[in-house]
């Protein structure tokens, strides 16, 4: 017989409900008292009482990665996709292979996160395309980058284009015309 006095059930899995209140607590501290490593103590304490608790790992993900410990964030992140895989997740973990210099498995997960994307989530649909662009760019893929950009233009608004467009095609052009330039100089490495 299991003592439930502890523990409740979301989705049929059973939490501790002592994690689930360092989980809260912890929210509070990061969100309005900006605690953030009284956070990440409380968020590693609920993680050891529930191990697969997801909210409790995206939000230590999320703490880790601003702290900037890259691999236990993305460590973090691929545990929470392999329970619940969303545009959310997808997108977070692309940021951290980015941010690790990991450009494919950056890229690999944004268009994940692209394809589970819900169409009202506009701000986020333009967080993944310009770490996508920035990905393409870093691997030298001027032209995928270019056709990326340019599909976001049916779906982003005015603001957040300009954003990207700032960034990243002055670079993406440039880069295209240097290329085209050298291909039509017919100049050959000897």
């Amino acid at each position: 017989m299991q003592n439930t006095s502890n523990s409740f059930f979301i989705n049929n899995k059973i939490i501790n409900i002592q994690s689930e209140i360092l989980y809260r607590e912890a929210e509070d501290d990061f969100f309005y008292f900006n605690k953030i490593n009284n956070a990440k103590k409380k968020l590693e304490k609920a993680l050891v009482l529930t191990p697969g608790h997801f909210k409790t790992m995206t939000l230590l993900a999320n703490i880790l990665f601003i702290k900037g410990n890259m691999k236990k964030a993305l460590n973090l992140y691929l545990q929470a996709y392999n329970i619940k895989s969303n545009s959310k997740i997808s997108a977070s973990i692309a940021n951290c292979y980015n941010a690790l210099f990991n450009y494919s498995e950056a890229v690999k997960y944004c268009d994940l996160a692209l394809n589970n994307i819900s169409s009202d989530d506009l701000s986020l649909f333009a967080q993944i395309i310009e770490i996508k662009i920035e990905a393409l760019i870093n691997l030298g893929q001027y032209n995928s980058a270019y056709i990326t950009f340019i599909q976001a233009q049916n779906s982003l608004d005015s603001i957040s284009l300009d954003i990207i467009h700032s960034l990243n095609y002055d670079i993406l052009k440039e880069k295209i015309n240097k290329r085209n330039k050298l291909h039509n100089s017919f100049l050959r490495i000897v």
